[in-house]
This record gives structure tokens, C-alpha cells and sequence, in this order.
């Protein structure tokens, strides 16, 4: 079956997709990217295309590979897009299609129950989650997939669920002893046999491991790789290439530790559990020497502060070298001992390495505490070069695509963070919303800079007289947690719901919204993208500000000195093109379909006062722009007339 759009074919007017899809429409652009996608898997081409809101790049890529018969990986950065694939999109078109691929969804090992360490969890005595474990054990018995989110009787417990599953870490790999049962060698074995496989960013970087670790590689038989929510991929593989030593690491070391030596009765074992105590005490004491509370820490090793944590940390080097002595006097004796063996290495040599002066100077240390623990970063400030390499091994076709990727037409900043030369093609297809009749944009003139004292209140009066105006139906984003706080105390006398992120889990607070109709929402990063509300229950989205990331975050220092070492601009390289991506991330919350209407309100006078806010401008979606309230009030009003007059439409 062609998806030539030059023959009408799939994309046809009588396609099955008009047919078998309600409300379907024939879209020039998804035809142009699906065209395109199919010359890059034919040629083995790699390709860059942004697909503005409701262009359809779901479709737009999913065609071609499931009728030209290739061997690809989609690759997603969230779970709710691995979810919309799985269960509506790839169903839906092989059926429309009549086509028939042996499609898999591959998830990461913290998804899958791990045998060896259920049964190390239920042998160990001194583990209070033992009547959970009890709970589950009949779905243990009876899974073939091992797939957690299958288990009806598994509670929502992170401690249970870590107890119960392997990391990159604790996986014995070929030495455990439930190898030929273990879930994630049948689910990546499935995966190498299957002709489409959805993974997401981090577990495709895992790729580099696999073959050490006994699971084999994914990508060599691939025919291409479809990086999906393509602007996430820098930020993935600085984590991926990155390294950590953290509190929770050694805490969750210490504990295996007490637990493996009970399975391999630890009578004989006391000097293990004897060293282990003393880098317990020496992890807790090096989170003493350090500030209060959750913050983000510059490293800098020049100061007296450094100084006594540096001996703080030689302190916990030390005791993880005498366990690493204990358990190379034991670890002969179970594949456990032995991994814990070289987990404990593994930390020490990471710890020895973090925060020395000669370290490499494309990195960069900083610290991160939380409120009982830290973690010692160590993270890449470019990982082009890195992502180059990774695709030079693996000849095949890679598409990466998202609806925000280039700052204004100029994808160079998006090629540069992943490694791809200025020569590759590149596609920018913008909306096929008319946003002129749609939308309206908001920057309220009475407002100060947001550097003003008072700017907050006022803000959030401008936010109020919005609010009346939309009937609720707001999504209320800020650029800080601080700021959400403030505004969740400030509007909780609002005459409508209100929804506060972290008050329950992002799913449920979104399935709320929906259900209620009329609900606010205030929400911070995770709620700027990767949520799609249709409809009237999302009529006004709020920004408070240009969403420049702080300049006190350590790696962003880092990466403005690098680029000043360098005789650049680190305003326009480093912090100008996040910023402005962000921005269109947030923005596009508000028009997610053709029928969709409302307000983008932004509290920040930068846009318009400011010369970088035409770099914001430019970017985002083409509406009309006010600056006076009685045009917004009269844009709700008009809308509020067509609504009833619809409504009158289907009562008659």
C-alpha cells in the first residue's frame, strides 16, 4: 500500500483513514512529513522535522513504518506517548491499514519484577514489607510477562517496588541465578525478534551496555530510529553519560549488603554488616557538613567549606574501601556477594573521582541535597560529540521530530546539542490551526517587571479578573515551585476548583480537570508539556514569566563560563534558545485542536520591552496580540455567545 501523496494512496480523501477515523481531515503537512520519513528510511537518511500542534506527526510516522515493512525503534521520552502509541495508535492503524506487525513495547528493568531479589526480599527477616510481598506472591506464580503494571495487588510503594525490581546497579546479569526465567532477557529478546519496537531516549542510550551486561544490543538489525519528542534528547543523554554517587545509592548498598548476607546465612558474615555500619555513619555525616533543604550547589573546592566536606568525603571513601575489603574475602561464594563487591567499587572509584581539580574540563560537579540525603553530580556540558559517535555505530535512519525544536526557523542550537552537522535537512511545518481566529495573546500592560516587589500581586489580580472572565478553565503555569506555592495560598478563596500540583499525582489532577470542567490548575515544569486537554474545559493559559532557567543553577554556570572561555555569547547560546523552547512548550498547552478557543495570558513585559522578546515572538504561534483587558474580556464574551448559540443548535 503506497503512501505516495502525489497518488492519493493512504492519505486519499477515500483513504481508511477518512473512512474509520470520525472527523479525519486530509492535512498537507502530515503528508510532507510522512513523505519525508519514508525517503529517510528508504535511504537510510538522517532527518530533523518540526511538526507544529495538530500536523499529526504520530500518524505522520507511523505510516511509513508500518507499510514499508522496516525494522524500526521509536524512541518516546514519557510514558503517556508510549501509552498512546501502544494502545490507540498501532492498534488503530493496523487495523485501518490491514497491515500486521509484530509489535513490542520494551520498558526499562524498573518495570519488570526481578525473581531473585522478590525471593532475597522474602527471606529477609528484618524487611517489614514482608506482608505485601505475601500479597503479590500468587501474581508472581502466575505472570508470564513479569510486567509490574499488571499486578492488581501491587501497592503504590517505592520501597516495595524497589525491594522487588533490578537497576543497572543490582542486575546479576548472565551470573543470577533466575537468568533463564528473568523478564527483561524474554522482553528484549522479544524486542530483537519484533519489527517495531517502542522504547524511550534513556533505555535507546542503554543500548551502549547491553552487550556487557549479557541482554545483546537492539540497534543493529534496526532499519531506523524515530526520535519522538526529539527536544528531550540532549537532556536524557547528559543523565545517561553523566555520573551520580548519592545517599540513597549507599543506603540502598547497605542494605542488599544486610540482605545478602542473610541469604547466604551470615553467621560467619559479622565483619560485613560491621563495615557496612561505618559507611552508613560516614554518608550521614557527610550530609551534615552541608545546607539545609532541597537546593542545587556550585561546586567549588577553594573554599573552607569544601574543604572539611573533601574530608568528610575521604572519610567515606575509606569505609567503602574496608567493605570492599570485606567482600573480596566472600564474594566467591554467591553472585550476589560478588556484584555487591563490584557495586561497592563502583561508588568508591565514582567518589574518588568526583569534585577533583584536575577533572575533565567538559564536566562539571555540583552537589544536590535533599532533606535527608545528597547527590554528587557529575554531568557532561556537551554531549554532541557523544550522540555523533553513538549513530556512527549504527548505520541506519535517524528521524527526530517534536513540535518544538528550532528558535524562530533556526535549528542550530537543536543540531548542535545533539550532534548533528548544519548540512542535515531539516523540516518546519507549522500548525494547521488558525490561530488568528482561535487564540488571543495577553501581556497586560499595568503590569511591572517581575523583578518589581509588588509584581506578584498584581500578577495574580490580572490572573482573578482572567479567571472571571474564562469561567475557571485556566491552566496556571509558573516557572518556580516558590511561585506556585505562593499563588496556591493566594487564590484559595477562588469561587472555582482549584488544583495544585503535588497534591496528588499529575494523571489524576488531569483527569480532575477534565472531569470538573471548570477547574484551575496550577502547575510547575511537568505540567508545560506532554499534556493535551481538548476542548472547553481549557480556555485560558497563564505564564507569570519568560521561563529562564536560574542562573544559579550549577550546570547552566557552568555551560555561561564555557561558552565565555570561549569568546561566545552565552546569553544567546546558552540560556536564550532553552528559554524560548520552553516558552513555546507551555504556550502550546492552550490550542490542541481545530475547535479549541481561549487565551494565552503571559505576565512577563519582556516580551514586548525587551529586544530577545522577538526571539520569543517569533516562535511562538502567529495570533493577535492585546495588551488591553476589555479586548480580552470581549474575546470570553463572544466566546461565550457562540457556546450558546451551539447550544440552542443541539437542544432544537
Amino acid at each position: 500500500m503506497s503512501d505516495d501523496p502525489e497518488s492519493g494512496g493512504i492519505w486519499g480523501d477515500e483513504s481508511p483513514l477518512t473512512q474509520q477515523l470520525k472527523g479525519y481531515q486530509v492535512r498537507p503537512g502530515q503528508i510532507q512529513m510522512s513523505e519525508w520519513i519514508r525517503e529517510a528510511l528508504a535511504g537510510r537518511q538522517t532527518r530533523v522535522i518540526e511538526a507544529g500542534t495538530g500536523i499529526g506527526k504520530t500518524f505522520a510516522y507511523l505510516v511509513p513504518i508500518l507499510t514499508m515493512g522496516e525494522r524500526v525503534l521509536i524512541s518516546t521520552a514519557t510514558l503517556a506517548l508510549q501509552d498512546q502509541l501502544m494502545v490507540k495508535d498501532l492498534p488503530f492503524l493496523q487495523r485501518a491499514l490491514g497491515v500486521k506487525r509484530d509489535v513490542v513495547l520494551l520498558k526499562g528493568r524498573g518495570r519488570y519484577l526481578c525473581r531473585y531479589r522478590f525471593f532475597q526480599a522474602e527471606q529477609d527477616l528484618w524487611y517489614d514489607g514482608r506482608g505485601a510481598l505475601g500479597r503479590v506472591r500468587h501474581w508472581v506464580d502466575q505472570t508470564r510477562s513479569g510486567d509490574l503494571s499488571e499486578c492488581a495487588a501491587l501497592p503504590a510503594n517505592p520501597e516495595l517496588i524497589g525491594r522487588i525490581t533490578a537497576t543497572g546497579d543490582t542486575c546479576l546479569g548472565q551470573e543470577c541465578p533466575e537468568f533463564r526465567t528473568c523478564y527483561v532477557v524474554k522482553a528484549r529478546r522479544a524486542a530483537m525478534d519484533a519489527e517495531v519496537v517502542v522504547i524511550n531516549h534513556h533505555l535507546l542510550f542503554a543500548d551502549l551496555a547491553l552487550r556487557e551486561e549479557g541482554f545483546g544490543e537492539l540497534l543493529p538489525g534496526a532499519d531506523g530510529v524515530v526520535m519522538d519528542e526529539a527536544h528531550h534528547v540532549a537532556e536524557v543523554a547528559a543523565q545517561f553519560f553523566g555520573r551520580t554517587v548519592s545517599s540513597r545509592q549507599i543506603a540502598l548498598l547497605i542494605r542488599d549488603v544486610r540482605a545478602e548476607r542473610e541469604a547466604a546465612g551470615g553467621a560467619d558474615h559479622r565483619d560485613l554488616i560491621q563495615a557496612a555500619e561505618l559507611v552508613d555513619r560516614a554518608s550521614r555525616t557527610l550530609r551534615g557538613h552541608l545546607p539545609d533543604g532541597e537546593r542545587r550547589i556550585a561546586w567549588n573546592a577553594k573554599t573552607d567549606e569544601a574543604g572539611v566536606f573533601l574530608a568528610q568525603r575521604a572519610a567515606l571513601s575509606d569505609a567503602l574501601d574496608s567493605l570492599a575489603a570485606g567482600l573480596r574475602g566472600v564474594a566467591d561464594r554467591t553472585p550476589g556477594l560478588a556484584q555487591l563487591l563490584r557495586r561497592t567499587q563502583h561508588l568508591h572509584d565514582h567518589l574518588a573521582r568526583w569534585g577533583e581539580e584536575a577533572s575533565h574540563t567538559g564536566e562539571v560537579h555540583w552537589l544536590q541535597t535533599t532533606r535527608t540525603g545528597v547527590v554528587m553530580h557529575t554531568t557532561p556540558l556537551e554531549v554532541g560529540e557523544q550522540l555523533r559517535e553513538f549513530r556512527m555505530q549504527r548505520q541506519c535512519a535517524w528521524i527526530f521530530t517534536s513540535a518544538t525544536l528550532a528558535v524562530g526557523r533556526d535549528f542550530s542550537r537543536f543540531l548542535k546539542d545533539v550532534g548533528l552537522d548544519e548540512e542535515i535537512p531539516c523540516l518546519q511545518l507549522p500548525s494547521p490551526f488558525d490561530y488568528h481566529r482561535q487564540a488571543l495573546m495577553y501581556v497586560p500592560e499595568a503590569l511591572p517587571a517581575p523583578d518589581a516587589p509588588d509584581y506578584e500581586v498584581r500578577y495574580l489580580a490580572e490572573v482573578r479578573q482572567a479567571l472571571e472572565w474564562s469561567g475557571g478553565r485556566a491552566f496556571l503555569l509558573f516557572t518556580s515551585h516558590r511561585a506556585l506555592r505562593h499563588a496556591a495560598e493566594a487564590l484559595s478563596d477562588l469561587q472555582f476548583p482549584l488544583l495544585v500540583q503535588g497534591e496528588a499525582p499529575p494523571a489524576r489532577l488531569l483527569e480532575r480537570f477534565q472531569e470538573i470542567g471548570h477547574a484551575v490548575l496550577l502547575g510547575a515544569a511537568s505540567f508545560w508539556a506532554g499534556v493535551d486537554v481538548r476542548g472547553d474545559a481549557l480556555q485560558l493559559v497563564a505564564i507569570d514569566r519568560l521561563p529562564f532557567a536560574s542562573p544559579d543553577d550549577p550546570v547552566l554556570q557552568a555551560r555561561i563560563n564555557a561558552a565565555r572561555a570561549r569568546g561566545g555569547n552565552p546569553f544567546q547560546e546558552c540560556q536564550l534558545p532553552t528559554a524560548v523552547i520552553a516558552m513555546r512548550q507551555g504556550a502550546g498547552r492552550l490550542i490542541r485542536d481545530a475547535n479549541d478557543r481561549g487565551v494565552l495570558l503571559v505576565g512577563d513585559r519582556r516580551l514586548i520591552h525587551r529586544s530577545y522578546g522577538r526571539a520569543f515572538m517569533s516562535s511562538l504561534p502567529d495570533m493577535p496580540v492585546t495588551r488591553k483587558s476589555h479586548e480580552v474580556a470581549a474575546f470570553f464574551s463572544r466566546l461565550r455567545s457562540e457556546e450558546q448559540r451551539a447550544d440552542a443548535v443541539i437542544g432544537d
